[in-house]
């Protein structure tokens, strides 16, 4: 039963899901992708073109997310694990330093109006520092009690029921039309 939506529209459909047949996502994201590829089932079946658009913008976000993981993990691996950079007390050092060059550099420039200036943006760099570190800090720990680190949760690839939901939705839009041949 062919569809009556627009021709790019259809390819761009058959296109995403093409691309999801082979996409390797998390086991957590499988059951989304379905109910996804449902909802476009139903689109595509009414022949609603701003709905399958609709639709169709969860769908190719998984893909784009697999296509991602794939890169970074290679096949039906655990992702690469990106450590995080060393956490060091030396920041707000780092920031109380400057500041204090800074200071002495606006006094040499416009003495005593130009260091007060100078060292009001000073401390606003140096509670920066000190916050950056502090944030940094705590989110890291955060991270790491809830064990949030999507990218090492395994990939696998399309469950049943989404290949089911893939064909379902190829079958709604129709056999692929085939290019006319070049009559040279």
């Amino acid at each position: 039963m062919p569809t009556n939506l627009p021709k790019d529209l259809v390819r761009e459909v058959r296109q995403t899901i093409a691309d999801l047949r082979v996409t390797h996502l998390a086991a957590t994201a499988w059951p989304v992708v379905a109910g996804d590829l449902g909802r476009l089932a139903n689109a595509v079946e009414r022949g609603d073109d701003e709905a399958v658009r609709k639709a169709l913008v969860p769908v190719t976000q998984a893909t784009f997310e697999g296509k991602v993981r794939g890169r970074l993990a290679g096949a039906n691996r655990a992702a690469a694990y990106v450590a995080t950079t060393k956490q060091t007390s030396a920041l707000p050092v780092v920031g109380l330093v400057s500041a204090v060059i800074l200071i002495g550099v606006g006094y040499l420039i416009g003495g005593i109006p130009i260091a007060v200036l100078t060292a009001a943006f000073a401390l606003f760099i140096a509670a920066v520092a000190y916050a950056g570190s502090h944030s940094n800090r705590a989110r890291t720990e955060r991270r790491q009690t809830l064990a949030l680190a999507p990218t090492k949760e395994r990939t696998e690839p399309v469950p049943l029921v989404v290949r089911d939901a893939i064909a379902s939705i190829e079958e709604r839009l129709g056999p692929p039309k085939r290019p006319a041949p070049d009559p040279g």
